[in-house]
Formats: structure tokens, C-alpha cells, sequence
């Protein structure tokens, strides 16, 4: 799969449960392997990390993994 990264910036991800997590703020990439580490989520005075494995599905939102999946 192939998308520009800018379209990824304040797209809303939610959990495989259904809750709202937050929005994408930042993406940091490993440019030596050429794919994601983080989506790094935008929250009211901080910024948290998702591991992108973790991301199951992008859409008009983000899916992403809860921790006991």
C-alpha cells in the first residue's frame, strides 16, 4: 500500500474496540528500512506513540491494535 504521508496528518484513530485514541500528529519513519515506526498521536499537551505494527487498517480513520489484542 501507497499513501502520501500528508494525507495520514489529522486523520482520527480509533482502537479495535471502538474508542476514540486521538489523531495522527506526527509519523516517523525508518528511512534506512523504509517503512513506519510511529504514528505519534496528538492528545490535549502531549504527544504518545503508536508502534505502527500496530496499525490493522487506514481508511477515513486509523485502526489500530488495543494492547491485549
Amino acid at each position: 500500500m501507497v499513501i502520501r504521508l500528508s494525507k495520514l496528518y489529522g486523520k482520527q484513530i480509533y482502537n479495535t474496540k471502538g474508542y476514540y485514541v486521538g489523531y495522527v500528529d506526527e509519523v516517523l519513519i525508518d528511512i534506512d528500512r523504509g517503512y513506519g515506526k510511529v504514528i505519534a498521536l496528538g492528545l490535549p499537551g502531549k504527544k504518545v506513540g503508536i508502534p505502527y505494527d500496530r496499525v490493522t487498517a487506514i481508511g477515513d480513520i486509523i485502526l489500530v491494535k488495543t494492547r491485549e489484542d
